[in-house]
């Protein structure tokens, strides 16, 4: 929970940092632009697939498909720009149980006037999205053949959050109906930390074992381009509308590492082990179109 907690913390003062920046920027003046786009796509997850060995490693059992996006998103993006140098979005993201379990926060600071057809700035951004993690019972399905490996029948998902932040810079250009923005970050980010049980009996006997599984917090550093294009179709008054097309990815070296408690027969006969997990490279890649409108 303390890296949590730091992670928040540095939210807080990269808010701070682009409150003083707005602060110093009054001189600007008062826009109050707004824009909201809803738009659907796909995300891709990859990760290097290494072999159990002796210890189970949750990294091989988030969930992904051979072919196709692994996750269906629907996008619900609303900006303002309170100032010419100051701009603020928040994006909710449905997966296909349509519920908003994602959340990202992004602040831009501008130096160069907005009027300008290429301006530069900086962008710090807070995320935290969810991902399943499943099937990680078959780790014991096939190592633990002298026992009944896991006496719950359900079949094993559950949802783990990620959880990052990340600066870096924005460039951005608009030019008659063309607009577009490139983004480069480094954050760093690491998974909520969880915690599972597996209980086992032996066959043919009353001999019973349970692993109880608590992960840590491991942070990683990452680096996360982004791109958006977008084309107006229509304007009236101070209001314009048009689509745009989005596409993002992330790389990082993770692990998830956890405390291992392994009871034998009774709570009382216990043997916990820190078990450090070896890094594999993870990479995201997300891609949308859909439509907006600002005004």
């Amino acid at each position: 929970m303390a890296g949590i907690r730091c992670h928040l913390f540095g939210l807080l003062m990269l808010l701070q940092s682009f409150f003083a920046f707005w602060s110093n920027a009054q001189s600007s003046e008062m826009v109050e632009k707004f824009r909201f786009s809803i738009t659907a796509g796909g995300r891709y997850i990859n990760r290097d697939s290494m072999p159990d060995a002796g210890n189970l490693d949750f990294m091989n059992y988030l969930y992904g498909q051979n072919f196709g996006a692994d996750y269906g998103l629907l996008s619900l993006n609303f900006r303002m720009a309170p100032t010419e140098k100051i701009e603020f979005s928040a994006t909710a993201v449905l997966l296909s149980d349509l519920i908003p379990n994602q959340l990202n926060i992004d602040v831009r600071y501008k130096p160069a006037p907005n009027d300008n057809p290429v301006t530069w700035g900086m962008i710090g951004s807070f995320y935290i999205y969810p991902q399943y993690l499943e099937n990680y019972n078959s780790f014991h399905l096939f190592r633990d053949t002298g026992f009944i490996a896991d006496l719950d029948p359900n079949f094993r998902q559950i949802s783990v959050y990620d959880i990052g932040i990340a600066l870096g810079p924005t460039l951005n250009f608009s030019k008659g109906r063309f607009h577009g923005e490139i983004n480069f970050s480094l954050g760093i980010s690491g998974f909520v930390p969880f915690d599972e049980r597996i209980s086992q009996k032996k066959k043919d006997a009353n001999l019973r074992r349970e692993y109880h599984y608590e992960t840590h917090y491991s942070p990683a550093l990452f680096f996360r381009p982004e791109a958006e294009a977008g084309i107006r179709l229509m304007s009236f008054g101070k209001t314009s509308g048009g689509i745009i097309i989005k596409a993002g990815g992330m790389w990082s070296e993770r692990s998830i590492n956890y405390k291992r408690t392994t009871y034998t027969w009774t709570t009382e006969d216990a043997i916990t082990n820190e078990i450090k997990i070896e890094k594999q490279w993870y990479h995201k890649f997300e891609i949308e179109g859909g439509f907006y409108l600002a005004f």
